[in-house]
């Protein structure tokens, strides 16, 4: 039986494109570069980054680190300036524009229910410190009791030695747990490596299925998770 449930943050709780969009915007504004530029670079600058994330070429305490470097290259700027553009653009981030519209009624039903809830997830430009932030201003930060992280635990998902610590610190049996999150090599291959059980957000995809004998499940919405946790 499912006793907790942890998510990934961005594209599953907040909308990822839309934060790099706004993000965008600011560093445009702040270097006095046009828009579309600056927004091709940064895009290009997080595939980038995230390819070497998924290559294990660096540690999860590090990809920050990395990640800026990356983007300050393709924006002609020094490391320490896009830490500071990145620091402007979530000061100005509304958490409740980028908040999808399925997540709060989610949370709160799942703890209602008395399900104990997490948060896990990756970094790539900006420090975990900023996610949570969002998640604190946002109003969701009040139903989790665990939080992740990989520039905490030094593992980047979908490393087994991430979800490792995701149950030491939940103190829970593998089978206890189910992971939701966007990405099927992070957010599923990661958690059922060490056991756990997995659930994939395709919000575009309008299928939903649960696969018990895998204890897998796939939903294009989070208000059908609450149903789906009690098939697999």
């Amino acid at each position: 039986m499912v006793k907790a449930v942890s998510f990934d943050v961005w594209g599953t709780l907040l909308d990822l494109d839309r934060t790099l969009l706004e993000a965008s915007r600011v560093i445009a504004g702040e270097l006095g570069q046009p828009f579309d530029v600056v927004y091709k670079r940064v895009l290009e600058a997080h595939e980038e980054a995230r390819r070497m994330r998924r290559r294990a070429l660096i540690p999860g305490n590090e990809t920050v680190k990395a990640g800026q470097e990356i983007l300050a290259r393709k924006l002609g700027v020094e490391a320490r300036e896009v830490e500071r553009l990145i620091h402007r653009a979530f000061l100005q981030v509304d958490p409740r524009e980028i908040t999808y519209s399925d997540v709060p009624s989610t949370l709160e039903e799942l703890s209602r229910r008395g399900l104990r809830i997490a948060v896990a997830g990756n970094v790539l430009f900006w420090p975990s410190s900023y996610t949570w932030m969002l998640l604190e201003k946002g109003g969701l930060s009040r139903f989790v009791e665990v939080k992740l992280f990989s520039d905490e635990t030094g593992f980047n998902k979908p490393d087994r030695g991430f979800f490792l610590a995701l149950l030491e610190k939940l103190g829970l049996e593998p089978g206890e747990v189910a992971h939701v999150g966007d990405n099927v090599i992070e957010d599923v291959g990661g958690p059922m490596s060490v056991g756990m059980k997995a659930v994939l957000v395709k919000r575009d995809l309008k299928v939903a299925a649960a696969f018990s004998l895998l204890g897998v499940a796939v939903v294009y919405s989070l208000t059908q998770l609450p149903s789906v946790l009690t098939l697999i």
